[in-house]
């Protein structure tokens, strides 16, 4: 039994089973990672019965899709003897154009690319037939939510207005598998401490991936894929053992231009979801710091200049998107089709598209303390290191 006012991993397992059928399907090392987390969410209770609700509804929604996928391997064996071959990886450091090369790359007919809907109404495969209009709906439902209670994402994300369409990240859909606690799906939980990562499994985090994807490519007419994988640049023996044949384009962006917005980010949405102003001025020189010796031990990886890497200034992605996806399409040894180019295009001119179609969200140094030059000088070697000086 939980305690008053606080989460029972042991009961949402059994609500998950009793809601999808799927008993006895999470094995011990899924039941670790959901203790770890409902762990992590009671941290900050006990909480009132509302609060209590709303928490166990998220996490209960993410074990939900959890089991279903796991159910739907066992309904269907084909699943598991899908092929994912030669998939591109858009990889980088936040706000170095991924989300823009990720959403250009995604518009060729031929790939698939994780979608909201994918992972939060993944049950039955797509492959299985037409998707109904309610799972479409649900996702949707749920992004709604997130967007009205962190309005400022539509100014510092804007395609997330696309709601159960939106392209996803694979650090979002590692969520479902209780190996992060990414924030748009745990915002009831009141805290700026999202500390839960992949740990020291991220093989099992990049073969649970696998699964995912065949999971939506599974009887379907299309059998490449797209992702955007901000943190992989961390981890790229392990994405390359289990996808060796992968493509990884990975952005550069001079952090001075970018380091201003990610602070700001993080403030937008962690204040929102904890409710209070966090001293982000304090803690500016120490993310700075944290982000250094984490690109310090990109830099030191081995693989850095494998054949299977593309390594893309943002400046070149952000004068000629359709010369940069045909360069893309190049390294890949694929071709940019005229209707693939027709669709870069009309997403590129689409009036839904405009990054300033909310607003422009003011990014400074002068509130975080620090100077532009201090962060430049701080990340001179990265900056060297890809040209980007």
């Amino acid at each position: 039994m939980s305690e008053a006012g606080l989460l029972c991993a042991k009961d949402i397992l059994t609500l998950a089973e009793r809601a999808t059928g799927a008993y006895d399907l999470a094995d011990d090392a899924l039941k670790q990672r959901l203790g770890k987390v409902v762990d992590w969410a009671n941290g900050p209770g006990p909480y009132g019965i509302d609060r209590l609700a709303a928490i166990q509804a998220q996490v209960l929604r993410m074990l939900t899709a959890r089991l279903q996928i796991a159910f739907d391997r066992l309904r269907f064996p084909g699943i598991a003897e899908v092929r994912i071959e030669r998939p591109i990886f858009v990889i980088g450091l936040p706000r170095t154009g991924t989300t823009l090369l990720h959403s250009l790359l995604a518009e060729d007919p031929a790939v698939h690319a994780p979608q909201s809907w994918h992972m939060l109404a993944p049950s039955p495969p797509p492959g299985h037939g037409p998707v109904a209009s309610g799972r479409i709906a649900h996702a949707q439902r749920i992004i709604e939510d997130w967007m009205h209670f962190c309005p400022a994402q539509k100014q510092m994300h804007p395609y997330i207005d696309k709601g159960a369409w939106q392209l996803i990240e694979d650090e979002e859909l590692y969520g479902i598998d209780f190996r992060n606690v990414y924030p748009y799906h745990y915002y009831q939980v009141p805290t700026a401490d999202f500390g839960v990562r992949l740990g020291d499994d991220a093989l099992g985090a990049y073969e649970f991936h696998r699964e995912f994807l065949q999971h939506h490519q599974w009887n379907t007419d299309r059998s490449r894929w797209v992702c955007k994988s901000p943190s992989a640049q961390g981890q790229l023996d392990t994405i390359f053992k289990v996808y060796p044949d992968a493509l990884c384009v990975w952005a550069h962006r001079p952090l001075g231009e970018i380091y201003a917005s990610n602070v700001a980010l993080r403030a937008a949405v962690f204040d929102t979801i904890s409710g209070k102003p966090n001293d982000w001025t304090s803690r500016s020189e120490a993310i700075a710091m944290s982000m250094k010796a984490g690109i310090d031990n990109m830099l030191a990886q081995d693989l850095l200049d494998d054949p299977r890497i593309m390594h893309l200034p943002f400046r070149e992605l952000a004068a000629d998107p359709l010369g940069t996806v045909r360069k893309v399409y190049e390294r890949a040894g694929l071709e940019v089709t005229p209707e693939f180019a027709a669709r870069v295009q009309g997403w590129l001119d689409a009036p839904e598209n405009r990054v300033d179609r909310y607003g422009r969200y003011p990014y400074s140094y002068e509130p975080l303390g620090l100077s532009r030059e201090w962060i430049e000088d701080l990340f001179a070697d990265y900056s060297r290191r890809f040209g980007l000086d």
